[in-house]
C-alpha cells in the first residue's frame, strides 16, 4: 500500500464570517496525494464564524473545530501548532481565514519538502487579489537573494499563509517558542527559526490569492500608490520598533540556534542604537539586508533615524 503523507492545515479564525467559507472551500478542493486534516481554532469570535465552520463540518469529516478564549493571532497559531505536533503529522501548513488557495498549493509544497530529511520550510509568493478575489496583476515579493537570518531578521518575507513546515521544522518551532507579547509576528518568528535551524525553500510562482481588504494586518495596496500608503501606515504603527523588540527576544530565547557571527551581528544591531555616530558606523558595515537593494537602503535610513530603537 502506498503511504500517503499526513498533512494538517492550521487556521486561526476571528470574526471571519465574511470570507472563511470561501477559503475553506479552496482547501477542500486541493488536488493532493495526501491525507489532509483542517483544524480551525476560533479565537473568541462574536459573529457567525463558528456556526459556518460547524455547518461545513457536516459535509467534510476532515474539518475540525476547537474553540478557545481570545489569545490574539500569535498565541492562537502557536496553540494550534503545539497541539498538531503532538499528533505527529508529516507537514504543517498555516492558513489565513480570508485568502483563497489554488488547487495545486499543497501538493507543490509537499513535492518541494519531500527531498529534505532535515528541518525545512516551504514558502512562496501570492497573487494579489481584490476583495472579490479578482486578480490585480501583481504578486507579493519574489526572491532575489538567499533567505538567510541576515535577511529574515529585518524583513518579513515569507507570508504565514504560504508557510508549510515538515515535522522536524514544526518541532523546532514549538521547542524554541515561548509565546510572549514581544512576539509581534508569528510568521516572521517561524522564518527566523527556519533560517537558523534548517532549510528554506522559496517558490517564486504564486499558488494562492492574497485578498487585499481594509482588515489586512499586512497589506500590499491595490496600486503602487496604495503600496506606498500602506508602508507609511506601517511606519506610523511603529512596525520597525516592534520587529526589533521581537528580534531582541529571539536572540534571548533562541540563542542556541545562532552561530557566533550571527550573535555578533545582533549585538552590534542593539548596542549601536545608543548614538547617531554609533548607528552610522553600524549601517556602514552591517550584514543585514532585504531582498531589494532599495529596501536595504531604506532599512539603513530607518535604523539611522532611530526607528529600530528599543
Amino acid at each position: 500500500m502506498t503511504y500517503l503523507p499526513r498533512v494538517v492545515v492550521l487556521l486561526s479564525a476571528y470574526n471571519g464570517e465574511k470570507y472563511i467559507a470561501q477559503q475553506l472551500e479552496s482547501l477542500f478542493g486541493q488536488e493532493c496525494s495526501a491525507q489532509i486534516d483542517i483544524i480551525v481554532r476560533d479565537d473568541g469570535s462574536s459573529d457567525n464564524t463558528v456556526s459556518i465552520v460547524q455547518s461545513l463540518m457536516q459535509e467534510h469529516p476532515n474539518l475540525h473545530l476547537t474553540e478557545g478564549k481570545n489569545m490574539g493571532l500569535v498565541g492562537s497559531f502557536f496553540e494550534l501548532l503545539k497541539d498538531a505536533v503532538e499528533q505527529g503529522y508529516d507537514y504543517y501548513s498555516f492558513c489565513d481565514q480570508d485568502d483563497y488557495w489554488q488547487s495545486d498549493k499543497m501538493q507543490t509544497a509537499i513535492d518541494a519538502l519531500s527531498a529534505f530529511k532535515e528541518p525545512a520550510m516551504y514558502a512562496s509568493c501570492s497573487l494579489l487579489a481584490d476583495e472579490s478575489l479578482a486578480p490585480m496583476g501583481r504578486t507579493t515579493q519574489t526572491q532575489k537573494h538567499p533567505i538567510t537570518f541576515y535577511n529574515s531578521a529585518i524583513q518579513n518575507f515569507c507570508p504565514g499563509h504560504n508557510q508549510v513546515l515538515n515535522h522536524q521544522m514544526a518541532l523546532n518551532a514549538v521547542n524554541h517558542t515561548r509565546v510572549s507579547h514581544e512576539i509581534y509576528s508569528h510568521d516572521l518568528w517561524i522564518t527566523n527559526i527556519a533560517a537558523t535551524s534548517g532549510k528554506i525553500i522559496f517558490d517564486n510562482a504564486p499558488h494562492a490569492l492574497y485578498r487585499q481588504h481594509t482588515n489586512n494586518q499586512l497589506s500590499y495596496g491595490k496600486t503602487k500608490l496604495g503600496w506606498i500608503k500602506n508602508h507609511l501606515k506601517r511606519l506610523k504603527s511603529d512596525e520597525s520598533r516592534k520587529m526589533a523588540v521581537q528580534l531582541r527576544y529571539f536572540g534571548e530565547t533562541c540563542r542556541s540556534l545562532l552561530n557566533d557571527e550571527q550573535q555578533r551581528e545582533l549585538k552590534g544591531f542593539f548596542e549601536s542604537q545608543s548614538s547617531f555616530f554609533a548607528r552610522l558606523k553600524y549601517i556602514s558595515r552591517t550584514g543585514f539586508y532585504r531582498q531589494k537593494r532599495v529596501e536595504t537602503f531604506l532599512f539603513k535610513i530607518m535604523y539611522l533615524i532611530k526607528l529600530y530603537n528599543v
